[in-house]
């Protein structure tokens, strides 16, 4: 796994344990929460682009033969990593350029049945080199080391590291799964409610301590004249007559 801060499946087995008001874990109740755990991880990894997971700009080169495509996962795909999703391809380096200039795009499957994305370009970008942004494939994630299964857990092939940012979270959400497969439905309505607001905190330090270049690179829209659009971009209205009353 990359270097980022993490805690071991053994801590959070031990911090869901102390939480359910549980000694041990029968070998079921470990298997099943194992496949909670990972849930959780899978839900959270596609909620926010975190920046452990998401690469900025990487640039690759356009093949003509592949006729403006770029296969994001699977055997030989194009980008050093399998993409859970690309949210920008930009025409120069989004890391040494302010704003640069965007291709469109969309998700299909290629001839292989492999996802891709195909550049929308009247002419065929022959060895011209894109930068493409894009949050990184979870199971692929947690493969990038010794791991095999793409699961966290303690069992063969499986990651015994997880996230430390997402540690309370998984602890919380699995608990309140854990109750719902019990039947305490109302119980596990409170304790989704606690997962929530851990997670929205985490994403929240992220999107204050990210105040800077990385939220243009993955949101940034160019101004529009009508003042609701510029706000959801983040952005101020435009000024301007007759401008301020446009709703």
């Amino acid at each position: 796994m990359a270097n980022y801060a993490t805690a071991t499946y053994s801590q959070l087995k031990s911090r869901f344990q102390a939480l359910a008001g549980l000694e041990s874990l029968q070998t079921t109740d470990a298997n099943f929460l194992r496949d909670l755990v990972n849930r959780r991880a899978r839900l959270a990894h596609e909620r926010y682009p975190w920046p452990q997971f998401t690469v900025i700009g990487e640039s690759v080169a356009v093949v003509t033969s592949d006729a403006n495509r770029l296969r994001v996962y699977g055997t030989s795909n194009k980008l050093d990593n399998d993409a859970n999703v690309v949210f920008r391809i930009h025409k120069a380096d989004p890391s040494s350029t302010r704003y640069p200039e965007e291709y469109t795009f969309f998700t299909e499957l290629d001839s292989g049945g492999y996802p891709s994305v195909k550049i929308i370009e009247p002419t065929a970008l022959n060895g011209v080199n894109v930068f493409v942004t894009y949050r990184k494939d979870l199971r692929g994630e947690i493969n990038s080391g010794s791991a095999t299964s793409g699961y966290y857990g303690d069992e063969a092939g499986d990651e015994s590291d997880v996230p430390n940012f997402l540690l309370d979270y998984l602890v919380q959400g699995s608990y309140a799964d854990f109750l719902r497969g019990d039947g305490q439905t109302e119980k596990a309505m409170v304790e989704e409610q606690n997962a929530e607001m851990i997670l929205v905190k985490e994403i929240d330090m992220v999107r204050e301590q990210g105040r800077q270049f990385r939220n243009d690179i993955l949101q940034y829209r160019a101004p529009s004249q009508f003042r609701r659009h510029n706000i959801q971009a983040g952005g101020s209205p435009v000024a301007g007559a007759g401008v301020d009353n446009v709703q």
